[in-house]
Parts: structure tokens; C-alpha cells; sequence
């Protein structure tokens, strides 16, 4: 398979290895080492969650490779599933949905990118974010962990609930409640505008800050699920609301600003964000036609994308 680009930008450079120049080709061959038995049990795995096969990664003397065992990796590679439909484009539709949280909706996200294997298969790279510039790991907890969805059993058990029920575990733990609720808010907003049927509380984080406070983490694990599967337009299994209720048809803006003034935003603030937002469906359409996207599922993310937007005239 022919490779999209043999290196990155300047800029990728800096926000993902500090500036360092890194080959995206990776040294390993996608069938050797993601067909035949590597997943969860490889050297360097890492274990989070998701559908996709995650795997710990370094970069050094411009290569990236597998963290050894016991060494804390620091990326995040995530290889292409194979069990969906269009499996080899979700790399790059989760590398599409990440720009445009980046730099459309302006929130703070994950720095990625894609990254290649030796045959050309393509894969999603992320640097974690948790990881501190001087060393050491700050303490990140997951809203599933936070509102102790994992005692109950069930990996499903973080699908169940509202985004409401979510919003009252932030304001429990945000040393800034008001600025991580606006935040909450945008994310919530950015998944369901991106058709991501698959936001749920285990993609949602606090994580420690430098004065030891805790805000809500940067963005993460962002795609137009509906390129792959037919889903839900929401992962919490009760919606926004933890009554239940579902937006009337043509009032889904509606929706939304009632469900921004219950959490606790100004309806001044939720409706100046939407308006925000819903104004960047032209250039989500011009980085979805200049995205490494196949082209039928450049066409897929498209029609799903337009369907969403509609909803709120």
C-alpha cells in the first residue's frame, strides 16, 4: 500500500515529540504484527478502552517503536480494526474529528496524527497527555471511575446514564467547575455534531493540574462512528437528560440550551458556543474533502455529517 506522506509537518513535529523530527513509517509490518496474535497481549500494550487495539509506543533517535516491557510509553498507537465497515479509514476519520475539535471548535485536545506501518497500512498516533514535561505521570480518572460504574461488573455499565449525571460527577471534582462545565458542554456538543455514537463516560477524564487541582482532560477517542457502525446519536443510554427525554423533531438546538442552562451554564454562553459551532459545518466540509479519507468514506462522513447539522435549523 502506497504511503499518504513520508513525513510530518513542523508543526506535527512540535506538538507531538517537542519538536523532535520522527519518521511516521514504522518499523513493523502491520500483518506480522496486528494480524497475527500482537493485541492486547503484545509488549508494550496498553490496556484501555475501547474497541480498537491499543499499543504503547516511543519516540527515539527519529524512529518510533514499541515501549519494552516495564517502560512507560509515550504515545499511544491505535491500529486499524478489522471487524467494521471501511475499517482501514478510522485512523483516519479519528485523525479528521481530532483537527476539528483542534481547530474548528477550539478545544483542547490529544495531539495526533497519522503514522504508518512498513506495508503502508495506515494508523492513529496520540501523545499522552498525562505524562509530565518534568517526568512523572499526573493522577487522571476517567467520569466512569469517578462515578463508580466499575464496581457494578458490566464493561457496559459506562454507556449507562446521562450526560446530565456526567456533568454533576465534573462539578464534584473541578477545582474551576464553571470553565470545565463550558468545556463539558463544547466536547458534549463536538461528539453529537461529529456523529460519535460512542461518547461515553469512559471518554471523558479529569486529570491533575500543576497546582494540584483537577480540570476536565483534553479531548479524546473523537470519530464519526457512523462511517462504521450503526449506532445511537448519544452513548449514555439516557441522553442529555437524566429523565430520559428526547428533543422534539426540529428542536434539537432547543435540546441542547435546555440541557446547557440544567448543568449550569448562562443560556447567553450555551447559545454562544452552539451558534460557534454550527457555524463551521463549511470548513468541516472542506477538511473532510482534504482529509486522508478514502473517497466513499469521504462520501459516508459527509452525508451523516449534513443529516446532523440539519437538525438544529
Amino acid at each position: 500500500m502506497k504511503l499518504l506522506f513520508t513525513e510530518y509537518t513542523r508543526t506535527q513535529c512540535r506538538d507531538l515529540f517537542g519538536g523532535q523530527v520522527v519518521s511516521p513509517v514504522l518499523p513493523y509490518s502491520y500483518k506480522r504484527e496486528c494480524l497475527a496474535g500482537c493485541d492486547e497481549e503484545a509488549p508494550g500494550s496498553v490496556s484501555v478502552s475501547g474497541a480498537q487495539q491499543k499499543m504503547a509506543v516511543v519516540a527515539e533517535a527519529g524512529r518510533l517503536r514499541f515501549a519494552r516491557e516495564g517502560e512507560t510509553g509515550t504515545h499511544i498507537l491505535k491500529p486499524s480494526p478489522q471487524r467494521f465497515a471501511l475499517s482501514r479509514d478510522i485512523p483516519a476519520n479519528e485523525a479528521l474529528c481530532m483537527r476539528i475539535c483542534r481547530e474548528l471548535f477550539r478545544l483542547p485536545t490529544a495531539a495526533s496524527a497519522l503514522c504508518f506501518f512498513s506495508d503502508g497500512v495506515p494508523a492513529y498516533l496520540t501523545r499522552r497527555f498525562d505524562l509530565m514535561p518534568m517526568g512523572g505521570k499526573a493522577h487522571m480518572e476517567d467520569f466512569a471511575s469517578l462515578s463508580n460504574m466499575e464496581m457494578h461488573g458490566s464493561s457496559n455499565r459506562k454507556y449507562h446514564g446521562s450526560y446530565e449525571q456526567l456533568a454533576e460527577v465534573l462539578k464534584s471534582c473541578s477545582t474551576t467547575p464553571l470553565l470545565d462545565l463550558r468545556r463539558f458542554f463544547c466536547m458534549v456538543l463536538a461528539n453529537y455534531l461529529l456523529c460519535n455514537g460512542d461518547a461515553h463516560a469512559k471518554n471523558f477524564s479529569m486529570i491533575e493540574d500543576v497546582n494540584g487541582g483537577f480540570t476536565l482532560a483534553p479531548a479524546y477517542d473523537v470519530m464519526n462512528t457512523a462511517v462504521h457502525v450503526n449506532d445511537s446519536p448519544f452513548a449514555m443510554s439516557l441522553g442529555l437528560f437524566a429523565d430520559g427525554r428526547t428533543a422534539e423533531k426540529k428542536r434539537v438546538r432547543d435540546h441542547f440550551l435546555a440541557w446547557g442552562g440544567l448543568i449550569g451554564l448562562s443560556q447567553k454562553i450555551a447559545a454562544l458556543d452552539l451558534n460557534m459551532m454550527l457555524q463551521q459545518q463549511k470548513r468541516i466540509e472542506a477538511l473532510i474533502a482534504d482529509s486522508f479519507l478514502s473517497q466513499k468514506a469521504q462520501r459516508v462522513f459527509l452525508y451523516h455529517s449534513r443529516l446532523r447539522f440539519a437538525q438544529f435549523l
